[in-house]
């Protein structure tokens, strides 16, 4: 809902007291609107830093930009308003603002060539410029001697100046800034849209050239038969985020269709899982640049992972070979189950145990057995790696290991001449490797045994994916097509698991696959996350009933009938907080100094000037304060008396000041510098004035509350001195209209309306926000003020503490009786955050209200 135009119903028909005051009068409700539209976007951008719903860091950067423009806005009427002052303020605007923009601002990208590199040369041009899974290829080629396939790599600059060239970033920025990863047809609708901006963009000249003579250059000697593998080399992937299965990867294609295969591994960079898992991570867009690994295909017998850690036995020292027949695709997209090697690290001629693919049970290696010899293990059953292969991967692993300082996860294949190539290493990315300090190896040694457990065994035999304990209802995903409905919470229950199951990761308790690997992308992205798995099953999978509350044990592959109370209150294992220390966080967190913080509390101090704002808060704060200052109180000033606000006395102890631009002030009044309730002819003053003044109000203090000690805070009891004019509340009437600032301690409030006989133009507009209690206590106020208006009949929306809402449309009884009773709404909820507690029952909390209470101050001691 938008808040319509805060002054609609303003024409310069209303505005008779001077050609001067109506001037004046424009520049300051060009200002208030302004004023509404700076608090709104930055509100925004605290309730993205400050709440965990994550969006692209686009959405940030046009957050900012309309924030911007709305204070500058604010400052330029102030300007109009003052043209002869706080001109300085202008210099403090632009500063701050540069200082954000610095922060926002994408980096410089390169866009000349090389568009292509050859493989053997990546690793001179760093991540940068080759992407980091070329990069760490080419490096293990190069440094370590290891095989690998030959290609070259289509550089990230060859990516920046595709996308200038068919000028993409501002439509693709634009659809990111709207992007909301929590709403599964938000992501994949525009998942869509910048995919086919991509498929459809041509790509540039230069680079099909550049293409074009590194494929000549690769096929000397191949002939025809000459196919390649695609595959993506993003900066940041595989390092400290793995984006495992995020991204295209194309086998087999044919030279003549590699720029086609290049836009669609590019466009994979925007895919619903990849755009959730670069967003859940806080990786900026920017970061991201693709470069596309391009090698020769290698026609496999046999392929697998490699991991230089034991996920059975963190304290064994030894490593995992994971490995199937032909392509590993299938392997690491969930689909396959391996035959899983365990080789000892301390003695890499050793071959500790061997653990058949169809889960026949575990064969303990010993003389008398050989890989890759028929005969030799259960009837069906043949490992397709000799002993000799078995040995120089396990030493692989450990030297890929060393080098680069940490665990490894190996992707490798084997020709159909026995020839070994490495297709990748990355860290081995998970909670598993922080297990592996000291500390944890210590306290694993003195772990105590586990607890008895009553519940009912449901499945057993599983293989520990993720370890952990996850409690929750059993879900069971048939398609991919129903992830955007997996309930919060629940225990996700697949067949397979796809890397697309990223969408719905962040949304459950723990998963059970019924066949795949620890060694698939998925497997991969649920260590990252945090989230308990299993797989492999081997009891049980077929009995897990679609509701039916279960608990994980996925350290022991486990699965029991309800909560079983003993192992939930072990410490299960603490999912990942990526956001905290994320670039996204780091930038809006700078951007949150300059943009939200407030240094100018008190228009009476000293500091209270353009040279004491620190932030652009400070200058929404002074342009406001001083705007209301020249308005309502130029009437005070020598020789202008007639022309000002007059100041209203009532019985709420409340400072208060009243324009009339229109027969709002009964004529005769008209001299006068201090008016009362009944001097009052605007009809919509009048039934707010009613509801302020009911004496079910109490306006005095309690002893039923400290209000001393909040004195400090929220000065007299909860409401702005009456000593100091520029603490007061502000009023601009005429006979129908009324727009009215009260100003209630820590929180504002702004209610705009119009009442006559014309019911389609009857509008109330109202914006509560701030306060002076706890972050807590303001929420709760703010639901028991919506709870109210939307009982009344107004649409609200609530951001942070700042709550919107509007009436249309009411006869003028309705009118009448509405305004009242926000009146009443407003005296009852003055202090409320201070004493509202979250056991309090918010809903006969209103119920009373609705029936006639508005003295909620003895519910503190309920």
């Amino acid at each position: 809902m938008l808040i319509k135009n805060l002054f609609r119903y303003w024409t310069y028909q209303v505005f008779f007291p001077g050609t001067v005051l109506r001037e004046k009068y424009e520049a300051f409700k060009t200002l208030l609107e302004y004023d509404k539209a700076a608090h709104e976007f930055m509100a925004t951008l605290e309730e993205i830093y400050y709440t965990p719903k994550k969006c692209d860091f686009q959405a940030v950067v046009k957050n900012y930009d309309q924030f911007s423009h709305a204070v500058s806005g604010m400052v330029d009427a102030l300007l109009s308003i003052c043209p002869s002052r706080y001109w300085s303020l202008k210099d403090y605007y632009k500063k701050f603002d540069f200082y954000n923009r610095f922060m926002l601002a994408p980096p410089e990208f390169e866009f000349s060539p090389p568009f292509t590199i050859s493989f053997d040369k990546a690793g001179s041009f760093g991540e940068a410029v080759a992407g980091n899974k070329a990069f760490c290829l080419s490096q293990i080629n190069r440094d370590l001697h290891l095989p690998t396939p030959k290609g070259f790599v289509i550089t990230t600059q060859a990516f920046h100046y595709f996308m200038e060239t068919n000028d993409l970033r501002h439509p693709i920025n634009e659809r990111l800034a709207c992007l909301d990863i929590s709403d599964a047809s938000s992501l994949e609708r525009i998942s869509r849209e910048i995919e086919a901006l991509i498929l459809n963009a041509d790509v540039p000249e230069d680079i099909v050239m550049a293409v074009t003579d590194a494929v000549t250059a690769l096929d000397s000697g191949n002939g025809s038969d000459l196919k390649m593998a695609l595959r993506s080399s993003a900066v940041k992937e595989d390092g400290k985020a793995s984006f495992a299965g995020q991204y295209q990867t194309l086998l087999n294609v044919d030279k003549t269709k590699i720029l086609n295969g290049y836009k669609r591994v590019i466009a994979s960079k925007y895919s619903a899982s990849a755009l959730f898992y670069r967003i859940s991570q806080g990786i900026l867009d920017d970061e991201t640049p693709m470069a596309v690994l391009v090698l020769e295909m290698v026609d496999s017998k046999a392929a697998g992972v490699l991991y230089t850690v034991d996920m059975d036995d963190l304290l064994s020292e030894n490593l995992m070979i994971h490995s199937v027949q032909g392509q590993g695709g299938k392997l690491v997209e969930g689909e396959a189950v391996p035959d899983v090697i365990t080789v000892s690290k301390k003695d890499l001629d050793h071959i500790v145990s061997i653990t058949p693919a169809a889960g026949a049970g575990q064969i303990i290696f010993d003389a008398q057995i050989q890989p890759g010899k028929e005969g030799q293990y259960p009837a069906g059953k043949r490992f397709f790696l000799d002993k000799a292969t078995v040995l120089t991967l396990a030493r692989w692993g450990m030297l890929l290991e060393t080098h680069f300082n940490c665990p490894q996860d190996i992707e490798w294949c084997q020709d159909n001449s026995g020839k070994l190539f490495v297709l990748q290493s990355r860290p081995l990315n998970s909670p598993l490797k922080s297990s592996l300090n000291k500390t944890l190896t210590k306290s694993c040694k003195t772990a105590k045994p586990y607890p008895p457990i009553e519940n009912k065994l449901l499945c057993s035999g599983a293989e520990s994916v993720c370890p952990g304990i996850g409690c929750g209802k059993v879900y069971r995903l048939n398609q991919l097509s129903g992830l955007s409905q997996v309930p919060a919470g629940s225990v996700l229950v697949v067949e397979h698991a796809s890397p697309q199951m990223v969408t719905a990761i962040h949304k459950v308790a723990a998963i059970i696959i019924g066949r795949g690997s620890r060694a698939s992308h998925f497997s991969s992205i649920a260590r990252e996350f945090g989230v308990p798995a299993i797989a492999n099953v081997t009891h049980g999978f077929h009995d897990l009933v679609q509701g039916r509350r279960v608990t994980v044990d996925a350290d022991r592959g486990m699965v029991y009938d309800g909560v079983a109370v003993s192992l939930t209150e072990k410490a299960a294992l603490l999912k990942t907080d990526f956001f905290t220390d994320s670039s996204f966080m780091a930038k809006l967190r700078y951007v949150i100094n300059f943009s939200a913080k407030l240094k100018l509390t008190d228009p009476g101090s000293r500091d209270f000037e353009p040279e004491g704002c620190r932030s652009l808060h400070d200058i929404i704060r002074f342009a406001h304060e001083t705007a209301v200052k020249e308005m309502f109180l130029s009437g005070n000033r020598k020789g202008s008396r007639k022309k000002g606000a007059k100041k209203l006395i009532f019985p709420v102890p409340m400072l208060f000041y009243v324009l009339d631009v229109g027969r709002g002030i009964k004529p005769d009044q008209k001299d006068k510098k201090n008016i009362r309730p009944e001097d009052i002819s605007s009809i919509p003053m009048q039934a707010v004035l009613k509801g302020l003044c009911d004496p079910g109000i109490c306006w005095s203090e309690t002893t039923h509350f400290d209000w001393e000690s909040y004195d400090k805070i929220v000065m007299a009891g909860g409401i702005i001195s009456a000593d100091d004019a520029q603490f007061g509340s502000y009023a601009v009437v005429s006979k129908k209209y009324l727009n009215v600032n009260f100003r209630f301690g820590y929180h504002f409030v702004i209610l705009d309306t119009m009442c006559s006989s014309c019911e389609q133009d009857n509008y109330i507009l109202f914006r509560f926000s701030g306060g002076g209690g706890t972050s807590a206590g303001r929420s709760l106020r703010a639901g028991f003020i919506k709870g109210v208006l939307t009982r009344l009949g107004f649409m609200v929306e609530i951001k942070s503490d700042l709550i919107d809402a509007e009436f249309k449309n009411g006869s003028l009884p309705t009118m009448k009786k509405t305004l009242d009773t926000v009146g009443r709404l407003l005296g009852a909820t003055k202090l409320m955050d201070m004493y509202l507690k979250e056991n309090m029952d918010m809903t006969c909390l209103i119920d009373e209200f609705m029936a006639g209470r508005y003295d909620f101050r003895s519910a503190i001691n309920k």
